[in-house]
């Protein structure tokens, strides 16, 4: 099924790239009973909307069903990684500056602040006004925060 999912990915970032959109996540898992394909997509550009998953389901659904690469039935879902997605290191650190993130370190700090700049050296936040500088080794894990 690897191989399955190779192709299947391999495609859906052709339609992706010729939408204006990336892939930043698939997987095919059995769930609840049920094999569910999902994609979740990217828009390097901002946010993506409820209008740009329905046109990649499409494109994709319409692919699926000429190739017919999965030899049993699956439920296909697209979405957006979200408004308080994972951050996936230095480029999306340097796509989101001036943005609220979260980022846990590796020494067990955890810090909420605006990505004030991000190079390969280092990455600074502001942190309620006060500097906080860190290299993006030591990032454990981060993603952006939901603002109201």
């Amino acid at each position: 099924m690897e191989d399955v999912l190779e192709g299947i990915k391999a495609e859906v970032e052709k339609i992706l790239l010729n939408m204006g959109l990336e892939l930043f996540d698939i997987s095919f898992k059995k769930e609840r009973g049920r094999w569910v394909l999902r994609i979740t997509i990217d828009n390097p550009n901002g946010y993506v909307s409820i209008a740009q998953c329905e046109n990649v389901s499409m494109k994709v659904s319409n692919y699926l069903d000429q190739e017919d690469p999965i030899p049993h039935s699956y439920v296909l879902e697209v979405s957006s990684p979200g408004l308080d997605r994972p951050l996936r290191g230095l480029n999306d650190y340097k796509r989101f500056i001036g943005k609220l993130a979260k980022f846990w370190l590796m020494n067990g700090q955890v810090h909420v602040g605006r990505i004030e700049s991000a190079e390969e050296s280092q990455i600074v936040l502001d942190v309620l006004g006060e500097k906080v500088v860190f290299k993006p080794e030591d990032v454990k894990r981060s993603r952006l925060e939901i603002e109201f």
